[in-house]
């Protein structure tokens, strides 16, 4: 006895259950989805909002820590510091979280509907199913309701992930910062507010002493062209004449194992040099009694692994920055863009990559330490799209104390650091303008518009005026008691002859010489910037001049090609008539300026670190 077939509309009831489903799975999924799209907009509207990188408290507290004197004080800031930085970790950390949860969600949303959408559309194709038996009967009642519990749990689950993330967007992100990390697990990086590198946070390290007393950093040589960037001695006991074929004064030579157009830097028996090739950028200490290597440490930036070779010129180098010590951490910069801080005594603080720099003849700006901090210049970029600016970094965490922008293109001089009546300075000269800004917190002090095309020789201080140059523009003469834009009112003087494309000036407050590539020695009155005299040499410069005493030590190289070539050391009188004192060599091109200390002057040749000195 045969069953007779269902009727057709149990077949259309159970097509029809199918298709319900399908449809009510993939509005709920669709719904989920812009909802979860909703809170994560509304979240990042409410990080853009708080901009919780930039603090401007954050910024006024680093600043308060530099200013500050009082050591209760001090104790203080730090303290209120590290809350707000911990604060800022965890509000950090507490949007990737929820980021995170956000686009797992939107994704599972997002393939439920699409498999939902996909199963609908096939079952409106389907055709009327063959005839089936009751128990075929049977299961399609159950299925319509299988297919209503299965949407409806769907939209509970989906409800409930979508509950869970406002949840997780309305928590506090302090409760996450206190929740323990699970053990071994290592902190994601914490940006840097100015896109510059990756910091890991983490307890940061304590500051290694106090920063030194202006007294103690005069005595010392502690940046490019010593205290001040000026080329002048407080010593007058230095040697000014050597013997490199017998050795006479000098007390020992050693040869440095990587190459550096960087000049040294010295800070008690501690002399610093950088040297790097295309793959490899470290930092030597050499001992400055017996010229030991006593240390060297690489910098390695995991960004600097991918990044394209820098744009340089085979005389800039790798490493043409001079690094900066204060007698607590040396601090050093290479032309890629990675800089790195080390205790005098070699242990790694930090190290962060700056680069790649819009700087078509390398990164050269050599580093100031101001305080608790290490100041860098950052001229990149041409007229018309600049990318520059000047940022002081904390020497114990690497942390943004504050950063200014400059309205100039690439440059490569290096700033100069002094204090006035009205209190210190940092001068950096790029094209057009020649800019001071207050060291402590960044803000600018004066500008004055008075150079042009590729500037690359420093400023100098001396008399109370700041001096700035450049071959095609002029060499200047300007106050530093003015504000804002003082080209008109306290530049005093402008003169055209002998300007250097290289080499920075030097000056003793009533004279200031200038030197060109080409040898030429010109002398202006400081007063009225009215010629003294000038004076052609018969080599090539490429180091800056130094003041010892009453003499002017100018080291110039051989004209001719070749590393082997000859530097010898001019000895100039400090007068306002060219009078030449004397003369030593050395077999050894000399590009770096050297270092002049109690007794001693410390040397970059090519290849080699020579000691000239009483023995």
């Amino acid at each position: 006895m045969s069953t007779a077939p269902p009727p057709p509309r149990m077949n259309d009831d159970l097509g029809r259950a199918h298709y319900q489903a399908a449809v009510g799975s993939a509005i709920v999924a669709g719904v989920f989805t812009l909802v979860v799209c909703g809170f994560l907009a509304a979240a990042h509207i409410r990080t853009q909002r708080l901009d919780f990188q930039n603090s401007e408290d954050l910024t006024a507290l680093r600043a308060g820590i530099v200013k500050a004197s009082d050591a209760g004080e001090i104790t203080k800031l730090k303290e209120e510091l590290r809350a707000r930085d911990l604060q800022m970790r965890a509000e950090y950390f507490h949007r990737q979280a929820f980021s995170r949860s956000g686009g797992y969600l939107i994704g599972a949303g997002a393939l439920i509907f699409v498999i939902a959408a996909a199963r609908a559309a096939a079952c409106r194709k389907r055709l009327p199913m063959p005839a089936v038996d009751s128990q075929a009967a049977r299961r399609a009642v159950r299925m319509i309701g299988l297919a209503r519990v299965s949407v409806i749990a769907l939209g509970v689950a989906l409800g409930g992930s979508g509950l869970l993330l406002g949840v997780l967007a309305s928590r506090s992100p302090t409760d996450e910062a206190a929740a323990p990390s699970p053990a071994g697990t290592q902190p994601q990086p914490f940006p840097d507010p100015t896109g510059g590198g990756t910091e890991t946070p983490g307890t940061a390290p304590a500051m290694v002493g106090e920063p030194p007393s202006p007294a103690e950093i005069a005595k010392q040589w502690p940046r490019f062209r010593g205290p001040g960037g000026n080329g002048v001695s407080a010593y007058t006991n230095v040697p000014a004449t050597w013997n490199a074929k017998t050795g006479e004064n000098i007390l020992w030579q050693t040869p440095v194992p990587m190459p550096g157009e960087n000049s040294p830097v010295v800070w008690g028996n501690r002399l610093f040099l950088t040297g790097a090739d295309e793959k490899n950028r470290v930092v030597y200490c050499f001992d400055t009694a017996t010229g030991k290597l006593l240390w060297q440490q690489p910098v390695v930036t995991p960004q600097d692994a991918t990044a394209q070779p820098p744009d340089k010129l085979d005389d800039t180098g790798f490493a043409a920055p001079t690094a900066a010590t204060d007698g607590r951490y040396v601090a050093a910069i290479f032309v890629n863009g990675d800089l790195a801080v080390f205790t005098v005594d070699g242990r790694p603080v930090w190290a962060k990559h700056l680069g790649p720099f819009m700087n078509t003849y390398g990164y050269s700006s050599s580093l100031n330490i101001y305080r608790n901090t290490v100041i860098v210049l950052l001229d990149e970029g041409k007229p018309a799209k600049t990318k520059s600016r000047i940022t002081a970094f904390d020497l114990a965490t690497g942390k943004t104390v504050w950063q200014t922008a400059r309205p100039v293109p690439a440059s490569w001089a290096t700033p100069a650091l002094f204090s006035t009546d009205k209190g210190d300075q940092v001068v950096a000269a790029g094209n057009p303008w020649v800019i001071a800004y207050d060291p402590a917190g960044g803000k600018e002090l004066w500008r004055a518009n008075c150079l042009d095309g590729d500037v690359a020789p420093s400023p100098v201080y001396g008399g109370g005026l700041v001096f700035a140059c450049q071959d095609g523009a002029k060499l200047s003469a300007i106050r530093t008691d003015g504000t804002g834009d003082v080209t008109k009112t306290a530049v005093l003087w402008g003169a055209e002859d002998g300007l250097p494309d290289i080499v920075s000036p030097l000056t003793d407050g009533k004279l200031i010489w200038i030197v060109t590539t080409a040898g030429m020695i010109t002398c202006y009155n400081v007063k009225d910037g009215t010629k003294a005299y000038e004076k052609e040499l018969e080599e090539e410069v490429n180091a800056s001049p130094s003041l010892v005493g009453d003499k002017i030590f100018v080291f110039a190289a051989k004209k001719g090609a070749g590393d082997e070539k000859t530097t010898v050391l001019h000895l100039v009188g400090a007068g306002p008539q060219f009078k030449e004192l004397g003369k030593a060599e050395l077999n050894e091109t000399v590009h770096a300026s050297p270092a002049f200390l109690d007794g001693r002057i410390y040397i970059r040749g090519v290849k080699t670190l020579f000691t000239i000195g009483k023995k």
